[in-house]
């Protein structure tokens, strides 16, 4: 019964999907209703998959399948299945469908009369159902259909607002990027193909050889590791994600980029078999470097939804090293440890879906009362906006991996992952851990600082512009989008235990073993114990509220008949604060821009308007950039010398003259004749 209840529930939210694509496009006309019916449809189809892809994890069957059609093409057919690793994959995309959903019905309100509502719901539901297809396509063709749907959707709805010129010129630049990871993917399939005859996801290649398996793994990493922002193959998505609408923005962030962590796992773990040692070290190396990277720009950003975006660079990172280091271990043939640092991986994954989409959708919200993302014209929001900055909070808070918020099991079970390893790897490679641990720690002390910033000059102090001094709370529907997912951060960063049963379904499907993980989640602490080494959080948690009430009954005590005087706050005897008087973002981030600029190499541009004296300035302009190192030294080159190459080889070809033309066709027809003749 369980296998009938799962297939028809996930059946059923393809089907409402695309029934609301479909009604999207018949009530175009009528904004208010179509924006209201198809997020209505689609918060009813991620309750079905929710409920679907639940029943498949819980049941005995391994592998089920929705949808399988003959088609005269071999491969050339909808082929789709739902084994554990999809069903966890669908279960993190549709609590977040659900979130964004009940959101997007305020959040679209905004372009009522202004922009085609119609069509936007119908890229958006198509978009949505892309991605299920991906992670449930039980073939490679069919996946790389998918693959491509759920591109150019996602392409579509980033120039959406196709009136700015940025927002073209990202959705140009993330084609681009995309589709040229999508030729690797070819290319591994094609090979796979030519070496075993079969494009089924459950194609046996162990018994391929090294070298081609290396092949196979490299193209994956290229092609994957392109969509999930994953450094130097990242430059698309600090231009894309912030191009889109916020709600868009959040799916991409959220779960987009995860399909390609979907598909290391699938073709890398699964298939491949994550043979070779040196596989799982290049993942956890290039994780680091990722992670380190990706929060040390986001630091750096004035715009509010380039610093979210470079932040999610930063959590691939993270992913990568737990994905990294369990393929490391399954290479080391120890299992117990792979299935730890997976666990560690999946639960960062589903976590960040949860914090990162309420982020971006708190990003929208600011947007959508203030029209800015630039954070120097914000400020003072948390009066005007009281449940959006409060919301925010609780996303930053989990983003930084505090206790007892959800973003702190997963990266604590990593760490976990991380020093176990250490004791195991031979003596050569323990520098390597040790260097991912100081990353991940480094990774996680930037991200403090980047969203204690973030939060702190978006919402706290005075307003710097009218448009945050006249912000108000937005409507209830994005409130209430924003409420559920900060809720569940909640909750899980609470009690992780309810995730983790899961996932460790998912572990014994694809490793054939559990993680280690002992102990309980209780309401205000974790307790993990793994193979000797136990940490009991809530002993440090209240060993630091003594500490707080200790030095609280201190303070009073010598304090007591002290007169209480009260001033404004940080004023230095000011009575008349104003905006210009606290931080901005670009002074926020300077000592950091400082010690590192070798890595940011800042320019600094002033302009000065002359006054009355030259101590009198009448206007005074001072702006810090950061130079993109990756674009200027890394692609810029690339494409220069890709447009000579083209500019001299038109020059060669294209000469004008039919007969060379003519020659062209001859000499190609008889080197295919030649082809085919000892073929």
């Amino acid at each position: 019964m369980d296998i009938i209840h799962a297939e028809f529930l996930i059946s059923s939210a393809f089907i409402v999907y695309i029934g609301a694509a479909l009604l999207s496009l018949l009530f175009y006309k009528k904004h208010r209703l179509c924006n209201i019916l198809s997020n209505f449809l689609g918060c009813a189809a991620s309750l079905l998959g929710i409920g679907g892809s639940l029943i498949h994890l819980f049941s005995k069957n391994d592998s089920l399948s929705i949808l399988d059609t003959v088609s005269l093409t071999p491969y050339l057919c909808l082929d789709i299945q739902l084994d554990k690793l999809s069903a966890f994959f669908v279960l993190t995309l549709s609590v977040l469908v659900f979130c964004v959903s009940l959101y997007s019905i305020g959040y679209l309100s905004h372009y009522y009369g202004k922009r085609n509502v119609g069509l936007f719901h119908f890229l958006y539901n198509t978009f949505i159902l892309s991605m299920a297809l991906v992670i449930t396509s039980g073939n490679m063709i069919f996946f790389l259909v998918a693959w491509e749907l759920m591109s150019l959707t996602s392409y579509f709805l980033v120039v959406f607002e196709s009136e700015n010129a940025e927002a073209r010129k990202s959705g140009n630049f993330y084609l681009v990027m995309t589709h040229a990871a999508t030729a690797f993917l070819i290319i591994a399939f094609v090979l796979i193909y030519t070496w075993t005859g079969s494009l089924d996801m459950e194609t046996a290649v162990h018994n391929l050889s090294i070298p081609l398996k290396n092949i196979l793994f490299l193209c994956f990493v290229i092609g994957f590791g392109t969509k999930a922002g994953m450094i130097p193959l990242h430059i698309w998505l600090p231009a894309a994600h912030p191009a889109a609408p916020s709600n868009v923005s959040a799916l991409m962030s959220g779960f987009m980029i995860k399909t390609a962590i979907y598909g290391f796992i699938r073709f890398v773990m699964d298939m491949l078999g994550a043979e070779s040692t040196w596989w799982g070290i290049s993942l956890l190396s290039i994780g680091a470097l990722t992670a380190v990277l990706g929060v040390a720009y986001a630091l750096m950003e004035q715009n509010l939804k380039r610093l979210l975006a470079y932040s999610s660079i930063e959590n691939i990172g993270i992913i990568l090293m737990g994905l990294g280091l369990s393929s490391w271990a399954l290479a080391s043939k120890n299992p117990a440890l792979a299935s730890l640092a997976m666990l560690g991986t999946l639960l960062h994954l589903f976590n960040h879906s949860l914090f990162k989409g309420l982020l971006f959708l708190g990003a929208g919200a600011v947007h959508y009362s203030t029209h800015t993302k630039n954070m120097e014209q914000l400020g003072g929001l948390i009066k005007r906006m009281p449940y959006t900055a409060f919301f925010f909070l609780i996303g930053s808070l989990s983003i930084c991996a505090l206790p007892p918020f959800n973003g702190f099991i997963g990266e604590w079970i990593t760490y976990q992952a991380l020093f176990i390893n250490l004791g195991l790897s031979p003596s050569g490679l323990k520098i390597i851990v040790l260097l991912a641990v100081a990353a991940l720690a480094m990774a996680g002390a930037f991200a403090l600082a980047c969203f204690v910033k973030a939060f702190g000059i978006s919402f706290l102090a005075l307003p710097r512009s009218i448009e945050a001094e006249t912000a108000k709370e937005v409507p209830l529907p994005m409130v209430l989008g924003m409420g559920l997912l900060s809720l569940l951060c909640i909750v899980l960063g609470i009690f992780p235990s309810l995730l983790t049963g899961l996932i460790d379904k998912v572990s014994m499907s694809i490793l054939g073993s559990t993680a280690a993980l002992k102990g309980s989640s209780s309401f205000l602490y974790y307790h993990v114990s793994i193979e000797g080494n136990s940490v009991s959080p809530l002993f440090i948690l209240m060993g630091g509220i003594l500490i707080i009430a200790f030095v609280f009954v201190f303070v009073k005590f010598l304090g007591k008949g002290v007169k209480e005087r009260k001033y404004g706050t940080w004023d230095c005897g000011f009575t008349a604060l104003n905006s210009r008087m606290q931080y901005s973002s670009t002074g926020f981030s300077k000592p950091i821009r400082i010690v590192f600029r070798a890595l940011f190499r800042p320019t600094r541009d002033l302009h000065l308007e002359e006054g009355p004296s030259p101590y009198y300035p009448k206007t005074l302009k001072y702006q810090v950039s950061t130079e993109p190192i990756f674009e200027k030294y890394l692609y810029r080159p690339v494409i220069d010398k890709f447009f000579n190459f083209a500019k001299k080889l038109r020059l060669t070809i294209q000469t004008g003259s039919v007969h060379i033309y003519l020659t062209y066709i001859f000499v190609t027809i008889v080197l295919l004749f030649i082809y085919y003749s000892f073929s």
